[in-house]
C-alpha cells in the first residue's frame, strides 16, 4: 500500500517473533503437539474466514464463544490474547524460553485449550502461550493465533483469499489435481518449528520463514543482515547499492511480549525487479530494511491463495491473475506512526515519514502529530487501528510540533 501504518508492523512482530530455544523447549514442544486429538478423520471441511492484508481470521467456538483466531504459520504453537482462563490447563511444570520481537527472553508456561471446534472438526488439548500484554496492539480484530503445528499432526489446509475460505483436510491427496502446474515452494522445520522456504533473489538465494501473521507485509529485510551477509563481498554490495532506491533515516519499532520498543536506524528502500518464492515468480517488489526479523509476510496472499500440503512438505501457490504476481508497492514503509509518551498533549501518533515519498512531497514531516484520520479524531490506538479505511483516498490532518494544523490527502492502494 502506498503508506505503510505502524500497526502493520506491529501485528508481523506480535505474533511472529517469538522461538523456542534449548532442547527442553523442543521436547516440551514436541509433547505439547502430540497431545493434540482431532475429533473426525478421513474429513475436509470448508469453512468462511475474514482476510486482513493477507492474512486469515478464521472463527472458532471455544468454551461456547465463537472467537476469531489468526492462521498463523510463523508461530509454532498458539497464542491467546488476554489473561489465562480458569479452564486452561498447563501441559507441564516446566516452561519455555521465549524471545520477543525485542529480543527479550521470558521462561512462559504452555497451556492448553480443552476443546477448539473449527467447523465441524474439533480439537482437543491444543497448546498455547498466553500473551496478555499483546491484546491491546490487536484491538479486538483476532482473540489469538493458530499456529504451524496443526500440520504437524496430518493436516493439511487451503487458504482461499479471493474467495475468503479455509478447506481443511486429512486426506493426504485431496489437492493434488489442484495443485498441478502450480507454482510452489518446499518448506523444512530444522530451526524454529516454523516453515522455512527459499526465495531466490539478485543479492542472495534467501532462506527464510514463511509467516502469514505478518499482516500486510510483504518481504522483511533487516539491514544488519544484509550489513552481515556482503561485509566481505564487495561484488554483491555494489549489487545492493544498485537495488538501493534510497537510504534515509527510518523507525524500526516493535511490540513483543513485554512491551514496545522503538528506535531508529538507516535502512534502505530496495526494488527486486524479479525474485522467485520457491518457482513462484514475483516481479516488481520493493521492500524496506527497517526491520528487526526476515520473513516473507502475509502480502503475498493477497495476489494468491495458498494450499499448505503437509504430507509433500510444501506450499502451492494460486496467484488471483496469471501465472505470477507483479507488486508495484513503491511506497512501501513510506510512513510510520509511534504512540507519543504519556502527558504529551499534542497528539497519540508522532508521525516519521520516508523523504522523497508522496506523503513526503504533500507535506508531512518526521515529528508531525496525526490528530485526525477522514474526519475521525485520533485520541488513541484502537479507535485508529478500527477505522473504516475504505476508499481511493484517505485524508489526514496532522499538527505540527509549534501547533500549526496541516491537512493532506494520500491515495491508498490495495496491492
Amino acid at each position: 500500500m502506498q503508506y505503510q501504518w505502524f500497526m502493520n508492523y506491529v501485528i508481523a512482530i506480535l505474533l511472529a517473533a517469538f522461538s523456542l530455544s534449548s532442547a527442553m523447549a523442543a521436547d516440551l514442544f514436541k509433547l505439547s503437539t502430540e497431545a493434540i486429538s482431532l475429533s473426525k478423520k478421513d474429513f475436509a471441511d470448508t469453512i468462511k474466514v475474514r482476510v486482513i492484508g493477507g492474512a486469515v481470521i478464521v472463527p472458532v467456538e471455544i468454551e461456547g464463544q465463537t472467537l476469531n483466531m489468526l492462521f498463523d504459520t510463523g508461530t509454532p504453537i498458539g497464542i491467546w490474547m488476554g489473561q489465562k482462563e480458569a479452564w486452561m490447563k498447563q501441559v507441564t511444570a516446566d516452561s519455555v524460553l521465549i524471545h520477543d520481537a525485542n529480543y527479550r527472553s521470558h521462561n512462559r508456561a504452555i497451556y492448553q485449550i480443552p476443546s477448539v471446534r473449527i467447523g465441524n472438526l474439533r480439537i482437543e488439548n491444543y497448546p498455547v502461550i498466553v500473551g496478555d500484554a499483546m491484546s491491546e496492539f490487536v484491538c479486538n480484530k483476532f482473540d489469538g493465533a493458530i499456529g504451524f503445528n496443526l500440520t504437524g499432526k496430518g493436516l493439511s489446509f487451503k487458504l482461499d483469499t479471493k474467495d475468503s475460505l479455509l478447506i481443511i483436510t486429512d486426506r493426504k491427496n485431496f489437492f493434488a489435481k489442484e495443485e498441478k502446474g502450480l507454482p510452489s515452494a518446499k518448506y523444512n522445520m530444522k530451526k524454529s518449528y516454523c516453515p522455512e522456504i527459499l526465495i531466490d533473489t539478485p543479492l542472495v538465494l534467501m532462506e527464510t520463514i514463511f509467516d502469514t501473521g505478518a499482516i500486510n507485509i510483504w518481504l522483511d529485510l533487516p539491514e544488519d543482515a544484509l550489513d552481515l551477509w556482503f561485509k566481505n563481498s564487495p561484488k554483491k554490495r555494489k549489487i545492493l547499492d544498485d537495488m538501493t532506491i534510497q537510504t534515509d533515516t527510518l523507525v524500526k519499532a516493535a511490540a513483543g511480549f513485554y512491551g514496545l520498543s522503538v528506535d531508529t536506524v538507516v535502512g534502505r528502500l530496495l526494488h527486486f525487479k524479479s525474485l522467485k518464492i520457491g518457482n513462484l515468480p514475483v516481479n516488481d517488489l520493493y521492500a524496506s530494511t527497517n526491520c528487526r526479523s526476515m520473513r516473507l509476510g502475509s502480502a503475498v496472499l493477497k495476489h494468491a491463495s495458498l494450499i499448505i500440503d503437509a504430507p509433500r512438505k510444501r506450499f502451492v501457490f494460486q496467484p488471483h491473475e496469471g501465472q505470477g504476481i507483479s507488486v508495484g508497492n513503491r511506497e512501501t514503509g513510506s510512513l510510520s506512526l509511534i504512540p507519543t509518551e504519556k502527558g504529551d498533549t499534542l497528539g497519540f501518533f508522532k508521525i516519521f515519514v520516508r523523504k522523497e515519498s508522496k506523503a513526503y512531497q504533500k507535506g508531512i514531516r518526521t515529528g508531525d502529530y496525526l490528530i485526525e484520520a477522514n474526519g475521525i479524531p485520533v485520541k488513541d490506538f484502537c479507535t485508529f487501528m478500527l477505522m473504516d479505511r475504505k476508499g481511493k483516498e484517505q485524508l489526514l490532518k496532522c499538527r505540527t510540533s509549534d501547533g500549526r494544523v496541516k491537512e493532506v490527502s494520500l491515495e491508498r492502494s490495495n496491492r
